[in-house]
């Protein structure tokens, strides 16, 4: 099963930073500059935190992970342009 899940970060390092993007659009889209939403199994949650990981600096970073339930979806409220549609390519190897 998938939930709504939200990230959000504060990268000092540009360079960081432009990796974690990059890393977070593989699995949702961005929603603002540093803000992405996703549509995740819970084992593509912990591969996807497991790869932040290795790109923030605990010191100085902060990355966070919300998951929304799928009881409080429905209730988001979007004053403006609307939310994206989550669309991420799948790709299989036959």
């Amino acid at each position: 099963m998938t939930r709504l899940t939200v990230c959000v970060y504060d990268v000092r390092s540009d360079a960081r930073r432009r990796k974690l993007h990059a890393l977070l659009k593989q699995y949702g889209v961005p929603i603002q500059k540093s803000a992405f939403e996703a549509r995740l199994s819970e084992a593509e949650r912990r591969r996807l935190i497991a790869r932040a990981r290795r790109l923030v600096d605990e010191k100085t970073d902060r990355f966070v992970v919300y998951v929304v339930a799928a009881s409080q979806e429905a209730q988001i409220a979007c004053i403006g342009e609307p939310r994206p549609k989550i669309v991420v390519e799948e790709w299989f190897v036959i």
